[in-house]
């Protein structure tokens, strides 16, 4: 859009000391970007309302067996969502209603090892990663396979570029420019740029490799946020560090990744999901412990899980972990929210959020909400 900054121009404008006269909001941030996280002037003006919800108590079809494979959501064109379910895919309509599965396991066209809805194209498509198979399925609105784009190798992270026809992902891929380059813009097996390179910030993760939650901004930037610190670092498409924004205190500061947790070592505050609106607002969804968290840690840790009754499970779990969003102003490095809910939440798109739940007895649920930030 003519007279609009992208979010490379605008940090070279602020490099070059005139920042103040040219810049727009919500366009960038620079490497001195270090972020007040208990400086938000709110924690209540982020208003949810609850839209549907996806699961039943039954099993049957429109059962959510995984818990671990429910975060790779996306919602089509149509209003659907697609629910991943390790070899298969639980679909939904814009009410909750169950409409179908996808899937089934297997190497063949429309079979899975691990299906993980990651997009929605503007032509009605569904992306599926399958990073047991090494490929990526498209899936038109008729639930017919349109496409297979094979993979380099196994990936992690990952978000659509130019909807789809690329994708950034973290891969740990050997060549030339490759190595030690956790991030990479790949067009099925072809890497095209490979960046990221940086080491941990704490001696806590001096051993492990960063992982990451990937967002790809309106003006095509990449963002990278380090699940286990908060430090999110911007990237062009062909590879420049463009700037870097850090949190403090310092995510998981005191603990040890090192030992496994216990009262002494509190389990880890994580970054869930990213996302950057069209509006330049960088959204952070963690999932952090609860004031109270050690008594049902200490119940879940000592309790044979086959003990542990059905309807009992959601009241344990989300006794030691709720969710926090966290919206920052890019231009200005500032924290503009910070609001607690007892969910983990997923960030669908700029105003829709899926909230990790229970039915009312104890099975998997998600329940999509919409949201409104009042400034």
């Amino acid at each position: 859009m003519k007279g609009r900054l992208t979010l490379t121009t605008a940090l070279l404008a602020a490099l070059s000391g005139c920042a103040e006269e040219v810049r727009e909001p919500g366009t960038f941030f620079g490497d001195g970007c270090i972020l007040d996280r208990k400086a938000a002037p709110c924690d209540d003006c982020i208003e949810f309302a609850h839209v549907t919800s996806l699961g039943s108590d039954e099993l049957g079809p429109g059962y959510l067996v995984d818990r671990g494979t429910m975060q790779n959501l996306v919602r089509d064109g149509r209003g659907n969502y697609w629910v991943g379910q390790n070899e298969e895919i639980k679909v939904f309509d814009p009410d909750g209603a169950f409409v179908r599965t996808v899937g089934r396991r297997g190497d063949g066209p429309m079979e899975f090892g691990r299906a993980a809805p990651m997009h929605a194209d503007a032509s009605g498509r569904v992306h599926v990663l399958d990073t047991d198979n090494l490929r990526i399925s498209l899936i038109d609105e008729a639930f017919t396979l349109v496409e297979e784009k094979k993979l380099p190798r196994w990936v992690g992270a990952n978000a659509p570029l130019d909807d789809g026809n690329r994708y950034v992902v973290q891969a740990s891929i050997e060549g030339p420019g490759s190595e030690r380059m956790p991030l990479h813009i790949i067009d099925g097996t072809e890497v095209l740029t490979s960046f990221g390179a940086g080491e941990p910030d704490t001696e806590s993760l001096e051993f492990l490799p960063p992982e990451f939650r990937l967002a790809v901004g309106p003006d095509g930037g990449v963002f990278a946020a380090r699940v286990a610190e908060y430090v999110v670092e911007a990237w062009s498409r062909e590879g420049s560090r463009l700037g870097a924004l850090r949190g403090e205190p310092q995510l998981n500061a005191d603990g040890t990744f090192q030992e496994l947790p216990s009262p002494d070592n509190p389990p880890p505050d994580l970054i869930g999901d990213v996302h950057v609106d069209r509006g330049g607002l960088l959204w952070v969804s963690l999932v952090v412990l609860r004031a109270d968290w050690l008594d049902p840690f200490v119940q879940i840790m000592a309790a044979d899980p086959a003990d542990i009754p059905p309807e009992a499970a959601p009241e344990i779990l989300t006794g030691i972990y709720q969710g926090r969003l966290d919206v920052i102003d890019l231009a200005t490095c500032t924290m503009i929210a910070s609001q607690l809910h007892d969910q983990p939440l997923i960030l669908l798109d700029d105003r829709t959020v899926a909230g990790y739940g229970f039915t009312e007895l104890g099975s998997n649920a998600l329940d999509i909400m919409r949201m409104r930030l009042e400034r």
